[in-house]
């Protein structure tokens, strides 16, 4: 009999079948519904020279650490994706801070530099390409390919 550690009626975070159905990966225990928090306020970001009044709702933008971003979310699997990510394994998170911190960084700059000259926001759209890059990267470490973050 297997050890509750890894018994899946236990430890639902390791029911392997499960955490697939709930768009979990399974060796990461991360699931790309996280993104949708920076995916949204990249779009703001990358529509500010068409829509400058945008640039309200970039500055009131704040990260989200992934267990409160699932907490509000309406993800069915909402706890689920908690416990896979509090067992996620550590190198696994190291990475995803890593690149988690990248984006927060990326946004932030461009937080700022929208206080700093307001009336300059509508030329920070260029900017998005980079943060929808660095999204990318953490999209890989959650999905779990080689060489991510």
């Amino acid at each position: 009999m297997p050890s509750a550690a890894v018994d899946p009626a236990r430890n639902p975070a390791r029911d392997f079948e499960r955490l697939r159905a709930a768009n979990i990966n399974p060796v990461t225990g991360l699931a790309t519904d996280y993104l949708n928090h920076y995916n949204e306020v990249a779009m703001m970001i990358s529509s500010l020279s068409a829509a400058p009044d945008m640039a309200e709702t970039v500055l009131d933008w704040r990260p989200l650490g992934y267990a409160a971003h699932f907490r509000i979310t309406r993800f069915r699997e909402r706890e689920l994706a908690i416990a896979a990510y509090e067992a996620a394994p550590d190198n696994v998170k190291v990475r995803f801070f890593s690149a988690r911190r990248e984006v927060d960084l990326a946004i932030a700059e461009v937080q700022d530099l929208i206080e700093a000259q307001p009336k300059a926001a509508g030329r920070l759209s260029e900017r998005a390409p980079q943060i929808f890059a660095a999204i990318a990267r953490l999209g890989s470490v959650i999905n779990g390919e080689a060489g991510s973050a």
